[in-house]
């Protein structure tokens, strides 16, 4: 199976930093997605970092903020499991929705919520990922670095900078 690339923004860098490394980084791999949290950079900021994403057609998936993700112009939010999901994704409208799961249950529920990729966490996300991609055909990720699932239909890899 080949597994396309989700690209993690650590927190905490200078956007300059971002860009530059980002741009190096796509000299050798081209990812799917990107996960960006863009809390500790100004809106403009953001934008230039989002705009450069995008303008490479990858898209920008934004971590916690539905409001975030819309004000930005991204193309998706990634949030934990929520009861609410279904809430959130009337909000969002076409963007898209990523929500992070721990058990069986929640991404059940998450699927039916509309979610249109389930990330698994925690101790046990190989084994929720291998069972997630025997029985659904919605995409999943596993989050988990130490331990990752050939059966995910992402790998992640962090931006090293």
């Amino acid at each position: 199976m080949k597994q396309d690339l989700y690209l993690i923004i650590p927190a905490g860098l200078k956007a300059e930093r971002i860009l530059e490394s980002f741009n190096r980084f796509c000299k050798d791999e081209t990812p799917q997605a990107v996960l960006y949290d863009p809390a500790n950079h100004t809106d403009t900021d953001a934008g230039k970092i989002i705009k450069t994403v995008q303008n490479k057609d990858i898209a920008v998936i934004i971590r916690n903020s539905a409001e975030k993700a819309l004000s930005l112009q991204a193309d998706g939010v990634q949030i934990a499991y929520d009861k609410e999901l279904k809430k959130i994704k009337k909000q969002i409208g076409d963007l898209a929705l990523g929500v992070i799961c721990t058990t069986r249950d929640e991404a059940m529920r998450a699927g039916e919520a509309g979610a249109d990729y389930i990330g698994f966490d925690g101790e046990n996300a190989a084994e929720l990922t291998l069972w997630w991609s025997e029985l659904f055909t919605l995409p999943c990720v596993d989050f988990n670095p130490d331990r990752p699932s050939e059966a995910a239909d992402f790998r992640i890899r962090e931006l090293s900078c």
